[in-house]
C-alpha cells in the first residue's frame, strides 16, 4: 500500500515537471537565421555563457534601421600600436558600407527576437574579408546593448603559420548617450568591449 502511494506520488510529480517544462519558459527556439552572405551573417541565439544573465529582455523591440545605423556610426574603438612610444590611436568600428549592411539586419532581428534571445552577428572587414568582427546585441530597458567578441580577428584556414602578427589590444569608446556595461554600482567593474547607448 505504501509502495503504490509513493509510485503514485512520483508520477504526480513527473507529469507537473513535464508540464512545467512544456511552458514558454523551458522552451528554447533552436538557432533563427535572419540574414546570411559571406560578408555579414545575422542569427538569433540563446546568451553564450560567461556573461551576466540580464534576460528577460525587452523583445520583441521596434527601432529603425536609420537608428540603429546612427548608433554603430557613433561607436568607436582605441587600440595600442605594434611600434613602441607609438601610443594609442582611436578609429571608428563600423565604416559606412558596413553599417548600411548591418543595421537592417539588426532592426529586422530584434522585430523578432523572444524574450531569451540576443541577436549575434559576424562582419566582414571592408577592406580585409579574411578579418571578421563578432558581436551580439539586445534591448534592455530602453536601452541597446552591444558587445563586441572579436574586432577584425584574422580568419585563418588550413594550415596556421608559426608566426603570426599580435593584435593590439583594443577598447570601445562611449560616445552621446552612450556608457561601458559595469558589473557594479557606480560604474565600477567596466567591460570595456560592452557599450551601452540610450534610445529615449
Amino acid at each position: 500500500m505504501k509502495n503504490s502511494v509513493l509510485s503514485r506520488r512520483g508520477v504526480a510529480t513527473a507529469l507537473f515537471l513535464l508540464i512545467l517544462c512544456s511552458s514558454e519558459s523551458c522552451q528554447t527556439r533552436p538557432t533563427v537565421v535572419i540574414y546570411h552572405t559571406d560578408d555579414l551573417s545575422v542569427v538569433l541565439r540563446e546568451r553564450p555563457a560567461g556573461y551576466p544573465s540580464l534576460e528577460p529582455y525587452n523583445h520583441s523591440y521596434a527601432i529603425q534601421p536609420d537608428e540603429v545605423l546612427n548608433i554603430l556610426e557613433m561607436i568607436q574603438y582605441e587600440a595600442g600600436s605594434l611600434i613602441p612610444f607609438s601610443g594609442k590611436h582611436s578609429r571608428k568600428v563600423f565604416t559606412r558600407q558596413q553599417g548600411e549592411l548591418l543595421a537592417p539586419a539588426i532592426s529586422n532581428a530584434l522585430r523578432q527576437a523572444v524574450p531569451q534571445e540576443v541577436v549575434a552577428f559576424s562582419l566582414a572587414d571592408q577592406d580585409r574579408p579574411d578579418r571578421r568582427t563578432k558581436g551580439l546585441v539586445f534591448v534592455l530597458h530602453d536601452e541597446l546593448h552591444l558587445i563586441i567578441e572579436e574586432l577584425r580577428k584574422p580568419v585563418y584556414q588550413g594550415e596556421h603559420n608559426t608566426y603570426q602578427q599580435l593584435v593590439p589590444r583594443w577598447e570601445l569608446l562611449p560616445g552621446d548617450r552612450q556608457r561601458h556595461y559595469a558589473s557594479r554600482p557606480g560604474g565600477k567593474g567596466k567591460i570595456m568591449n560592452w557599450i551601452i547607448t540610450s534610445l529615449r
